[in-house]
């Protein structure tokens, strides 16, 4: 049975939007709760969503799209949030824009730019949120499950215990005992849907989806920490007593060859504050190089095996740290026509 959500005006939720239009195709009936109890309310929107060309090709009719069209793009859906979050009864100052570079979260990520990670640790200790209310490390969005990644990482520094529930836009959606539920009635329903429609840019080729999320409640994933690795998802990774860093990546799961993918990998913590990686499959068999995400050195070596329906990597982690958490993902190298991961993050068993 799920449990149904509710707040107290003593609660301080902070909600972390990768786009514009999340907080409200997410959370629209979340944030009228928690206001309607009293709780204090933040949002954080991470990117002004200006790298969004085909609605703007064809509100604008314009095929070349420019580094100052981004720009208009991007103010225009900051002032759509602007707009939404008002229906929902959130006023100016709670409401905050990082305008980090949209589709590039992911980057931020696996450079350890200093922009996001401090933006989010400052945010908590200075609103000190009792609920985080963040992206599923499932959604299949790079730039929702890095987001999650970015959070979990900055809750290290937490000024207390963070509650923390996920959301999930593009896939991998709470299921059975892991849901939370928040019921809307018919004013809130309303008001969330109105919110939606508020982000006119993307209505034109996404209105009918978007406003699918306007219905009866909102589903949630609580995320126990610490962070257990997901049973089903196409990549299981451990680190071993012997210091070696195993991956299996299950073909037939994950839908395709991984020839031409990109193996991302994540340690926070431990030795020079954690490890980012990258590993390119150009072959699925022998000798490949781990390279470091920031430098381009190479960091080792992966040896790469290749069975009936499965890809199994190993390769020796330098330095042995005293790792917080690892996570590990399949994706391209860089988004493409389709920007969206085939699955989201994996934790690492072993750290």
């Amino acid at each position: 049975m799920n449990d149904t959500l509710t707040f107290s005006a003593r609660e301080r939720v902070l909600m972390i939007a990768p786009h514009p239009d999340d907080e409200s195709i997410a959370a629209g009936g979340l944030l009228q709760a928690a206001l309607a109890a009293g709780a204090a309310v933040r949002v954080l929107v991470l990117t002004d969503g200006d790298n969004n060309p085909w609605p703007q090709r064809v509100i604008e009719k314009r095929w070349r799209i420019a580094a100052a069209d981004r720009a208009r793009w991007g103010a225009r859906r900051r002032a759509e949030a602007e707009a939404a979050m008002r229906v929902l009864g959130l006023a100016p100052e709670a409401m905050r824009f990082l305008g980090l570079p949209d589709l590039g979260i992911t980057d931020l990520l696996m450079r350890r730019e200093a922009t996001a990670p401090n933006a989010l640790r400052a945010e908590l200790a200075g609103f000190a949120p009792d609920l985080l209310v963040v992206p599923d490390i499932r959604d299949r969005h790079p730039d929702h499950s890095a987001a999650f990644l970015l959070a979990h990482a900055a809750l290290a520094a937490a000024p207390r215990a963070v509650r923390m529930l996920a959301f999930a836009v593009h896939g991998g959606g709470p299921a059975g005992e892991d849901a939370v539920v928040v019921p809307l009635d018919a004013l809130q329903r309303e008001r969330k849907r109105a919110a939606i429609e508020a982000h006119a840019s993307q209505m034109r080729l996404s209105r009918r989806r978007f406003l699918r999320y306007a219905q009866a409640e909102e589903r949630y994933r609580r995320v126990a920490l610490p962070l257990a690795p997901q049973p089903a998802h196409p990549l299981q990774a451990r680190i071993e007593p012997d210091g070696r860093l195993r991956i299996r990546i299950d073909v037939r799961a994950y839908g395709r060859s991984p020839r031409g993918h990109m193996v991302f990998l994540v340690l926070e913590g431990g030795i020079a504050d954690g490890v980012r990686a990258t590993i390119a499959l150009e072959a699925l068999a022998g000798s490949l190089p781990v390279r470091d995400a920031v430098g381009e050195a190479t960091l080792a070596v992966a040896e790469v095996r290749r069975g009936a329906d499965e890809v199994a990597l190993s390769l020796p982690l330098r330095e042995r740290g005293d790792w917080r958490a690892g996570f590990v993902k399949l994706g391209r190298a860089e988004p493409g026509l389709w920007v969206f991961d085939r699955c989201g993050w994996q934790v690492i068993a072993g750290v």
